[in-house]
Formats: C-alpha cells, structure tokens, sequence
C-alpha cells in the first residue's frame, strides 16, 4: 500500500508576511527599487507572485510595508536601549547608539527610508511618516533628558523643535559615515551626543547665544 504524503503545514500570515518583508527589504535596499521585480521577490520568497500582491497589493505598497517594518524595528531598538536606565545623559547617549548600530546592522533600511530618490506622492507621505516617528522618539529623549539636567519645564519645551534639528543631524551624519565604513559606529554616536549634549548643557547654564546688537562687537 502507497504510503500517502503528508499534506504541507500552512505557514501563519504573520511569518510568511515576515518573510517576504525580509526579502524585499534586501533586494530594494542592495539594488534599488526600480531595478527590483515582484517575480524575483517571490521567487526569492518561494511563493507565487499572486500571493505577493495579495499581501501588499502592489511594488509601491510592499516597499510602503517595509519602510514602516524598519519604523517600528528602529523604535524597539532604541527604547530597549534607554530602558537601561542610568542618568539622563547615560540614556541620551544610549539611544543615539542604538540609532547607529541599527543602521549598521541594518543599512538597507537606511536606504530605503532616508537614503531613497523616490519622489511618487505614495513614497514621500511615507518617507515623511518616518522623519517624524525618528522625531518622535528623539524628542521624547530629548524631554527626559533636559528635565533630568536640570531645565525648567518652560525651557523643555523647546526639546521638539531641538529634537527635529536632533533627527536631521542624526540623518545627515548616518549618510556621511556610510562612505567611512572604517570608522566605528560609537565614534560618529559620540560627535552626535556632543553636539546635542553640549547644546543642552548650555541651556542648562542659561547660557544661550545671543545676536550681537550693532554697537557690540561680534563674539569670537
């Protein structure tokens, strides 16, 4: 008698969701959108390309769904790492960390979301989603530490527009140490942290630049 075969294990929506994330974020953040096919997707996958767009719908929503993966993957990460607790500087300094060694683990992710050419009204609502979830998070920080330094909750709340200054230096400084791959991540970590913390512990201080008036003379 023929023995009869086992019928194939279903695999969950969740993992196999997973999996073609996980793909696709390999392939656009290595080669590019444009470049990428759904049929090299899937196949890379192991599943039809109907199955593909049944998830995402088309190639702009799968990139969508793995720009806003990498999202949430960034703000785990960087609330894992401030929930080790220690002074507000120790955190700040932390969560800047967690920012660069997640980008140097993960650089097609960088690629995707801030490094992209993309310019489909789709793409630039997302890409902006995800400035301001990296502003989101910095400011909430950025909050905790002024407060626990020593400023007054008036002058915290000056954090947010700091933090959005905060993120796009962030951004900037992760693109321009891409190109410097010999240089560890703590060390670019540490040329941010000074530029906030060293801006923020003059707040701390009161000491705040002022424009000159005419009759003074320019501070060196």
């Amino acid at each position: 008698m023929a023995t009869q075969a086992k019928p194939r294990r279903k695999v969950p929506r969740a993992v196999r969701e997973g999996q073609m994330l996980e793909v696709a974020r390999r392939t656009f953040g290595t080669r590019g959108y444009h470049d990428v096919s759904m049929d090299e997707i899937a196949e890379a996958v192991g599943i039809s390309k109907p199955m593909l767009y049944a998830y995402f719908d088309s190639k702009e929503g799968l990139l969508v769904a793995c720009m806003e993966k990498g999202e949430r993957l960034l703000e785990d990460a960087v609330r894992t790492a401030v929930l080790e607790g220690g002074t507000p500087e120790q955190r700040l300094w932390r969560g800047l960390l967690a920012v660069f060694e997640f980008f140097d683990e993960h650089p097609d992710l960088f690629a995707i979301a801030y490094a992209t050419t993309l310019t489909s009204e789709t793409f630039a609502e997302a890409a902006a989603r995800g400035r301001a979830a990296m502003s989101q998070l910095l400011t909430g920080l950025f909050v905790d530490t002024a407060l626990g330094a020593g400023v007054g909750a008036d002058a915290a709340r000056e954090a947010e527009p700091l933090a959005h200054a905060l993120t796009g230096a962030t951004i900037a400084l992760l693109a321009w140490s891409a190109g410097r791959p010999e240089e560890p991540r703590e060390l670019h970590a540490l040329r941010l942290m000074n530029f906030a913390w060293m801006g923020l512990d003059n707040l701390v201080r009161g000491q705040l630049w002022i424009p000159p008036t005419d009759e003074e003379e320019p501070r060196s």
